[in-house]
C-alpha cells in the first residue's frame, strides 16, 4: 500500500483519500423535467446549503443497467456524509421527489469510500467519466498493482483529469467490491485514453498481477450534465 503515497507529477498527486461518494441511479423517462426539478432543488437554500459536491449524470454507456442517469455525491467525511442522508428526510426534499416520481424509477444506491484519489481536478477536464466495477478478492495487492498502473499512465500523458479507487461498503453486495475512475475533458478524449491504456506495457504488466485477485464486472462511460457545490 505504500505506493499510494508516490507524489506523481499532477496538480493533485495520488494519495490516501478521506470521505465517501454516493450513488443514486435511475431510470429517467422525461430527462428534461427531471433535470428542470433537480436544477429548481440544487438552488435552493437547500441545496446551496448541502455539505458534498452533487453530480447530475447521464449513462452514455452502461450495459444491460436499466439506469439512464445518476446522481453522485462526493462527501469529504463521515460527518457531512450523516448531514447530507438525514436532508434527504426534510420536506424539502420530499417536495423534490413527489414532483419527478411519475418520470423516475429508482435502480440502485450505494455508498463507497475513497481509498486514493488524485489527477487534475479542473471541471473542464471532467465532462466524462470512465468506470469500471470489479470484484476483488485481495484489495492491498490490487491497490499496489493498481497505483503501478496509474504511474505509467499519468508519466504517459493518458490522464487528462481525476482519477481514483473506492471501496464498496453499502449497497448490493453481489455486485462489486471496488471500482475505479479516471475522467476525461471529451467523450473522443475518453475513448481515446481506454484504446491507449489497453494498448499499453503497464496495462500488460498489471493484466498479469491482478488477473486472479479481479473481476470487472461492468464498464460505464458516464457524461456529466451539470455540477452543484463544486
Amino acid at each position: 500500500m505504500k505506493k499510494l503515497l508516490l507524489s506523481l507529477m499532477l496538480i493533485s498527486p495520488l494519495t490516501f483519500a478521506d470521505g465517501y461518494i454516493a450513488s443514486y441511479s435511475i431510470q429517467v423517462s422525461d430527462v428534461q423535467k427531471f433535470a428542470g426539478s433537480f436544477d429548481k432543488l440544487m438552488k435552493s437554500s437547500w441545496g446551496t446549503s448541502f455539505p458534498g459536491v452533487v453530480t447530475l449524470g447521464h449513462y452514455a454507456f452502461n450495459g444491460y443497467d436499466d439506469a439512464s442517469h445518476a446522481v453522485i455525491i462526493s462527501y469529504d467525511s463521515e460527518e457531512d456524509m450523516a448531514k447530507g442522508t438525514e436532508s434527504f428526510y426534510t420536506p424539502e426534499f420530499g417536495a423534490f421527489l413527489a414532483s419527478v416520481a411519475d418520470v423516475t424509477e429508482p435502480v440502485e444506491q450505494a455508498l463507497n469510500r475513497k481509498l486514493a484519489s488524485g489527477g487534475n481536478g479542473d471541471a473542464d477536464m471532467n465532462n466524462v467519466y470512465t468506470i469500471y466495477r470489479m470484484q476483488v478478492k485481495d484489495p492491498g495487492d490490487y491497490a499496489d498493482a493498481w497505483s503501478d498502473l496509474i504511474d505509467a499512465q499519468v508519466a504517459a500523458g493518458n490522464i487528462e483529469g481525476d482519477y481514483g479507487l473506492r471501496a464498496h461498503i453499502a449497497g448490493s453486495a453481489n455486485f462489486y467490491t471496488h471500482y475505479a475512475f479516471t475522467g476525461s475533458s471529451s467523450m473522443k478524449t475518453a475513448v481515446e485514453g481506454n484504446r491507449n491504456l489497453l494498448a499499453s506495457k503497464s496495462f500488460e504488466k498489471f493484466s498479469k498481477k491482478v488477473s486472479d485477485n479481479r473481476r470487472i464486472m461492468q464498464s460505464s462511460i458516464v457524461v456529466v450534465l451539470a455540477r452543484y457545490n463544486y
